[in-house]
This record gives C-alpha cells, sequence and structure tokens, in this order.
C-alpha cells in the first residue's frame, strides 16, 4: 500500500468545499488539512505541486 496523497487547494467559505491545484473538487467535511504532508507520512501530489511552482514563477 502506498503513501496517502496531500493535495494543495483552497477552501470555499460559502460551500465548505476544497478545489486542489489539479482540478479535483472535494466535499465538505471528507478532507482535513495536512500542515507538514512529508513529515506526516503523506506524498504531495504531483500535479499538484507542479501548478504551485509554475504559479510562483
Amino acid at each position: 500500500m502506498g503513501k496517502p496523497v496531500a493535495h494543495i487547494g483552497t477552501r470555499s467559505w460559502w460551500s465548505g468545499q476544497v478545489k486542489t491545484l489539479c482540478g479535483q473538487t472535494m466535499p465538505e467535511g471528507g478532507n482535513s488539512r495536512v500542515w507538514f504532508p512529508t513529515l506526516s507520512g503523506y506524498t504531495v501530489c504531483p500535479t499538484c505541486r507542479a501548478t504551485d511552482i509554475a504559479a510562483k514563477r
């Protein structure tokens, strides 16, 4: 079994849904925050990471 994946995204103030940088929409309540994904044993989603790096350029 692989490591769990942590996505990078933003939470809507109105609906509580999370929209990730890789295009997924996660419903309210089914997700949690991971402050230090690599220290917690998570792998950061490669698509989210690439989009985040490209947006910072």
